[in-house]
């Protein structure tokens, strides 16, 4: 099926009349399940993220020579039977993780499920170090060299030789920061609060991105329901996710701070607050420039507001279309200036955005075929002048496609159903970007919650969620030297997957266009 079809069916699926009761505020209450901890698989999950942090203290996440090992001595934990029963541990503790998650599908007839469930889950992560990635031990070093009063668009960690320094993963030793202004000041934030201690400070990481799930957990549902979609189906997808536990939680990113602030910026839209919304997705690219992209939902939702539809002029769809482009992109742009100003960080991140790609990312379909183009050219003995643009070549068209979808997402999916165009758009760029860590998938992901699937889309979602989940735990496992147990994580999602293409209970969506209706609670929740 081409896409642009594909994409059509999708938007005219999870299209749905807004829900615009008089009074009704984007932050009004929303129905709630019960107490979370009587539910056993809350519960589960609870244990399995438990189990994780008790696993976490092995040199997969910790620094070079880390203080608190031998605050706890914990050196034993470092090598032999200790690391193997720690990554044991881990992995047990995600598998555990994983099945609370897939149970916990919403279907007609089960409870609701709890808004505090992802508290539950993430409570226990904490105190663990930063997991599946060791971003946020640079975030630490960021955070300092803007409280030192470098300038952290120019030099690198490097800048402040000492214990900050040390933690940060070498490849990202010496480069400049690519994350946006407002990011940076909230790394220094949690810097300064942590009395300038860097392992403390990179663990500290982590409370901006609880807060932000939390607000996650509180706008998603609300999003959800505006579209006609279950706030259950939101949560289970968009907030519960092992992705989001993992990157969002586990790994302190502050991709984490730009989706909560996207999916706040796409509620108020949906209640015609579009000023209001364009400046929060200025505010949510000030911290990580991904976020502008949420444009395309202000957008779609500015062209299908009942009373502009009144007002439209005869004039052409195109010239009405760049009317409200110009209006939405500008009102964003002044904000981000005017945010840029008061952090007083300067444009510097402009010339940084190359920074990732110095890495090459299999994950990354571009890079993965430009690399394989690069080899056959390599094996078929091409010259080397001709091997050197294999990659860059199709990074670029690669991009170009892109940002030719995401035009035609804005010019005619959005208008019909805002969110599903957002999520696509975010999807896109992910896909056709030259680096793909396991978090970007989360950009449009989250997103996903608030809008209608089919039974045959949210299988998809399960799988590359699983595919993920699992690459992380293996990375892990063949950095603490334990091939077995990752061996044993892949048969174990295996399993898993070839369980969700045959489920034991009925399908949340079965009539494939998405499950409206709120959960009745008479049923209990069945565990197969």
């Amino acid at each position: 099926m081409p896409v642009p079809h594909a994409v059509d069916e999708l938007a005219a699926a999870a299209s749905r009349p807004l829900s615009d009761s008089p009074g009704h505020h984007p932050w009004a209450p929303s129905a709630a399940g019960g107490p979370a901890w009587r539910d056993p698989l809350v519960r589960r999950g609870a244990l399995g993220t438990t189990l994780v942090s008790a696993g976490s203290l092995t040199p997969a996440f910790l620094p070079p020579q880390p203080a608190i090992v031998d605050l706890l001595d914990l050196q034993w934990l470092s090598s032999g039977a200790g690391r193997l029963a720690a990554t044991a541990l881990l992995v047990l503790g995600m598998a555990l993780l994983v099945d609370a998650w897939l149970r916990l599908r919403p279907a007609p007839g089960s409870p609701p499920i709890s808004s505090r469930t992802w508290l539950l889950w993430s409570l226990p992560l904490l105190v663990a170090p930063p997991l599946f990635s060791r971003d946020a031990y640079s975030y630490a070093a960021q955070g300092l060299l803007v409280g030192l009063g470098m300038d952290p668009y120019v030099v690198g960690p490097s800048a402040t030789p000492g214990p900050f320094a040390d933690q940060v993963d070498p490849l990202w030793l010496y480069t400049p920061a690519p994350y946006g202004p407002l990011g940076l000041q909230i790394q220094h934030l949690v810097v300064t609060l942590t009395g300038e201690h860097a392992y403390l400070a990179a663990v500290a990481m982590r409370l901006p991105a609880l807060l932000a799930v939390g607000l996650l957990a509180a706008t998603l549902p609300r999003l959800a329901e505006r579209f006609g979609v279950s706030r259950d189906h939101a949560l289970w997808l968009g907030v519960l996710n092992p992705l989001v536990l993992m990157h969002f939680i586990g790994g302190a990113h502050n991709d984490a701070i730009m989706i909560a602030l996207v999916v706040s910026a796409l509620l108020l839209a949906s209640h015609r607050h579009l000023l209001l919304a364009s400046m929060t997705v200025a505010a949510a690219a000030s911290v990580k420039q991904t976020g502008a992209l949420a444009l395309v939902g202000v957008l779609g939702l500015a062209l299908s507001d009942g009373q502009a539809r009144r007002e439209r002029p005869r004039s052409s769809d195109a010239a009405y279309f760049a009317r409200c482009a110009a209006w939405v992109g500008a009102d964003a742009a002044a904000t981000f200036t005017v945010i840029t100003m008061l952090t007083g960080l300067g444009w510097g991140w402009v010339a940084n955005l190359s920074v990732p790609v110095s890495l090459r990312s299999m994950l990354a379909p571009p890079t993965l075929v430009g690399s394989l183009i690069e080899w056959l050219m390599t094996v078929g003995g091409m010259p080397d002048p001709w091997v050197e643009l294999a990659l860059p070549v199709v990074r670029g068209a690669a991009a170009l496609i892109g940002l030719a979808v995401i035009a035609w997402l804005a010019w005619r999916v959005a208008p019909r159903a805002p969110v599903v165009a957002t999520a696509s758009a975010f999807l896109v760029f992910c896909a056709t970007g030259p680096v793909v860590h396991p978090w970007y998938v989360l950009w449009g992901g989250v997103l996903l919650g608030a809008t209608a699937l089919g039974s045959r889309a949210i299988q998809a979602v399960v799988w590359v969620t699983l595919f993920l989940v699992t690459y992380g735990v293996v990375d892990t496992t063949v950095s603490n030297g334990s091939w077995a147990l990752g061996i044993t994580t892949i048969v174990w999602m295996g399993v898993r997957l070839h369980q969700q293409r045959h489920p034991a209970r009925q399908l949340p969506f079965p009539s494939g266009a998405g499950w409206s209706g709120s959960a009745a609670t008479t049923s209990s929740r069945r565990v197969s």
